[in-house]
């Protein structure tokens, strides 16, 4: 869900706890007496985990767990983003340099960087007070070494046996991905938050129909949510040039139309529907809505409450031109799709469900802002889609899902912020709503050829 290819600078300051005290890492000779320097580091675009693993010698990289990265400050006028990760715990002897500092209140006001101090704050209240209910399982500590044990029997008994030990990938509030070797290739746990916990399981029944357009699932654990995947082996299609991005939409709608017609076969595999009948009344409810209308300043409610009839009748016309409900991907775009040696894959299945496939559209083919790329995007996918009715029919469909698909993620939005940290603020998806109300209104006034 996060906005890919972001390229502005990034502060990352790391929280080492002690395993008995309430006490973390600060650098043993800080600018002055009174002042604690947390483990920081800068650079460019975001940096891969292992990367801020690797660059701060306050940690061992062979050891050491990331549990959870949360954001402190987000960028504006270009200042970092400012980024807090928390460790789990491991020896009570400060390596060379480091020294422990125990917290409290006093201590917290005068740590550095300064962007540090609240969330270090809120870390030390839930250390004292027990972990908040919404914090992610796998943030606590235990849960890494309970999934690394499970990762490394499932890949032993794939006949693939790891060669080193699992490493956190990826983090955010929302998954984490475990990475593992093997001499056959790279494993991947992938573990999403509890709203998303069927992800598992309906990955590996997806993979069962199509196997060459998903990742490998080697194993599952339902109850922990937990997937274990081989490498697919490809790069991502945003990394790739622009040129090719239709490819992926084409393989897409390949995916879809084997699923035309089953979409109880879908339901009863986990995946909920999402009608387009009723996202045409969701959007009374938005307006209703207290909480995301106050994040509208007065003109952003004017243009919306104006627009509310018009986009519930863009959902009732979407859903009569068809094509009928199959599978959609909820989050589609180049970077959750492969591509290489001829062969599409797309992954990262967290919001799958049963609606009007068009609705994936508008995730994907406005993170270009070049209108010709758009457009091939479109052609691309209507080919896939030419038996499935008129062309003009078909073009129709895709006016309205671009509104439609966007307003889809306005209701994705009010459903996942309420169940993340600091209401999805940790991420910066606190705003995720606003974002794509805007977006729904610029599509509505603008279409295919609008901004991004």
């Amino acid at each position: 869900m996060t906005e890919a290819g972001d390229e502005h600078g990034w502060q990352v300051s790391l929280l080492v706890p002690h395993p008995t005290r309430l006490a973390v890492l600060v650098a043993d000779s800080g600018p002055s007496p009174s002042v604690s320097m947390l483990p920081t580091l800068h650079t460019g675009p975001e940096p891969p985990i292992a990367e801020i693993v690797a660059s701060v010698d306050a940690v061992d990289p062979a050891t050491s767990v990331p549990l959870r990265l949360s954001m402190s400050t987000a960028q504006a006028d270009g200042v970092e983003t400012a980024l807090l990760l928390e460790f789990d715990a491991v020896a009570a002897d400060a390596p060379a340099g480091w020294a422990w500092r125990d917290l409290d209140a006093e201590t917290i006001a005068r740590l550095e960087p300064a962007d540090a101090r609240a969330a270090v704050s809120s870390w030390t209240r839930e250390r004292v007070d027990g972990w908040a209910p919404l914090r992610p399982v796998w943030s606590r500590p235990g849960w890494f070494a309970r999934a690394s044990a499970w990762m490394l029997d499932q890949m032993a008994e794939a006949g693939c046996p790891a060669t080193d030990a699992p490493r956190v990938h990826y983090l955010w509030g929302v998954s984490v991905v475990l990475r593992a070797p093997s001499a056959d290739g790279d494993f991947f746990l992938k573990c999403s938050g509890d709203i998303f916990r069927q992800e598992a399981i309906t990955t590996r029944r997806l993979a069962a129909h199509t196997p060459d357009m998903f990742p490998e699932v080697v194993a599952v654990d339902a109850t922990q949510g937990w997937l274990l995947m081989r490498d697919i082996g490809a790069p991502e299609l945003g990394e790739q040039d622009q040129s090719l991005w239709h490819r992926g939409l084409a393989a897409y709608a390949g995916i879809q139309r084997t699923w035309l017609g089953r979409s109880d076969e879908l339901v009863d595999l986990g995946l909920p529907a999402r009608s387009l009948t009723a996202l045409a009344e969701e959007v009374d409810e938005i307006s209703d809505d207290d909480v995301l209308q106050s994040k509208l300043d007065s003109g952003l409610r004017d243009r919306w409450r104006s627009s509310a009839p018009s986009l519930a009748a863009a959902c009732l016309r979407l859903e009569e031109i068809g094509p009928s409900p199959s599978l959609v991907h909820g989050d589609l775009h180049p970077w959750n799709v492969t591509y290489g040696s001829g062969t599409t894959r797309v992954f990262d299945w967290t919001d799958a469900a049963v609606s009007h496939p068009f609705v994936d559209l508008a995730t994907y083919i406005f993170r270009t802002g070049d209108v010709a790329v758009r457009r091939r995007m479109v052609d691309a996918y209507l080919d896939a889609w030419s038996t499935a009715g008129s062309m003009d029919r078909l073009r129709e469909a895709v006016d309205l899902a671009a509104v439609v698909g966007s307003l889809y993620q306005v209701q994705t939005y009010r459903f996942l912020i309420p169940t993340l940290m600091n209401q999805g603020a940790d991420d910066d998806l606190a705003d995720g709503d606003l974002s794509w109300i805007r977006r729904t209104l610029t599509r509505l006034e603008y279409g295919l050829d609008g901004p991004s």
